[in-house]
């Protein structure tokens, strides 16, 4: 039976979401529609925290053990400490607001919003943060719309995967230089994309915003047969019992789970997903009451625990 242990507002305003979980050294960080980044203990209790000026903040991810780097509408990359002491940044060339983040090692990558001016106006730029002064990689011609998600392959980190509300998920061998060149493969959910990444070494997962899932090969097709077809579940909606799906999770001991949100009951659901071969749901574990009538917005797993976050603008803490 999982039990919330613990919960706290960390002293945000009044009416602030929190929509984002990393985890950096022994705390914990979130950020909130206030643009205020904070860092917390595992009691939730507040221990640092920093508000970058207009930053917008919308993504927010762990770059190393000890830092973790937020990005935003004002198309700044920021990096800071385990103490929210900002130690470097680097700038979306035109200015533009960065939707999704990616880190590996030294390479960060992010995503850009769309403006809609057409062709060339969404960007997935590559960043070594130990030369910031201009992006390494600027993959412009393969999405038209907002990056919605940025993965790495989890043995192959020249592989990165993207996501786009305009219904494509590509590949890329960041290690090319022209796009041409660097677009390997390109999935085609044939709906907006929510989240994405790579389920094993050779298959990569989509949920799309209307709560499709379907999970791709990733294999190249012998030469004279027809490509594997993608494993196609449908709307996880009345498979899970849920009405949002939050995102795809990984357990410590690399166990996939997705985490799945029911407005009416008010509860978080863990489902995991099994087997692989074919691969299927196993039995949910519930959260009773979540975060009420709010959605939860982001979670996070631990050993024996879950954090987790929403637009009640609070944390709660979970045990099982």
């Amino acid at each position: 039976m999982v039990k919330q242990i613990g919960a706290s507002d960390l002293s945000t305003p009044p009416d602030t979401y929190l929509f984002a979980l990393a985890r950096v050294g022994n705390c914990l960080a979130t950020i909130g529609s206030d643009d205020v980044l904070r860092l917390f203990d595992p009691a939730l209790r507040t221990v640092a925290s920093a508000q970058p000026r207009n930053a917008g903040l919308s993504c927010l991810k762990a770059f190393s053990d000890h830092a973790l780097a937020t990005a935003g509408r004002d198309g700044i990359i920021r990096l800071f400490d385990s103490r929210a002491k900002q130690v470097a940044q680097m700038s979306e060339p035109q200015g533009r607001s960065i939707s999704a983040l990616a880190c590996h090692g030294h390479v960060i990558v992010a995503g850009t919003e769309s403006d809609k001016e057409g062709l060339g106006d969404v960007s997935v730029l590559l960043y070594d943060t130990r030369n910031q002064a201009t992006p390494l990689r600027n993959y412009a011609e393969s999405h038209t719309d907002t990056i919605t998600q940025l993965a790495f392959h989890p043995s192959q980190p020249n592989v990165l995967l993207s996501g786009s509300t305009d219904g494509l998920v590509s590949l890329f061998d960041v290690n090319q230089a022209e796009e041409e060149d660097a677009l390997q493969q390109v999935l085609n959910p044939r709906s907006a994309v929510h989240c994405a990444g790579f389920l094993t070494a050779d298959q990569a997962y989509v949920l799309t915003m209307d709560e499709q899932f379907l999970i791709h090969p990733l294999q190249e097709p012998v030469e004279g047969t027809e490509p594997a077809s993608a494993v196609d579940f449908g709307d996880l909606r009345p498979k899970l019992g849920c009405t949002y799906v939050v995102d795809m999770l990984r357990q410590p001991d690399g166990q996939p789970v997705v985490a799945c949100g029911q407005h009416e009951q008010q509860t978080l659901s863990l489902v995991p997903l099994l087997g692989a071969d074919p691969w299927n749901f196993g039995q949910a574990v519930q959260l009773p009451s979540a975060h009420g009538e709010e959605i939860v917005r982001d979670v996070l797993l631990a050993e024996d625990r879950a954090y987790s976050c929403g637009e009640d603008g609070h944390v709660r803490m979970w045990k099982w």
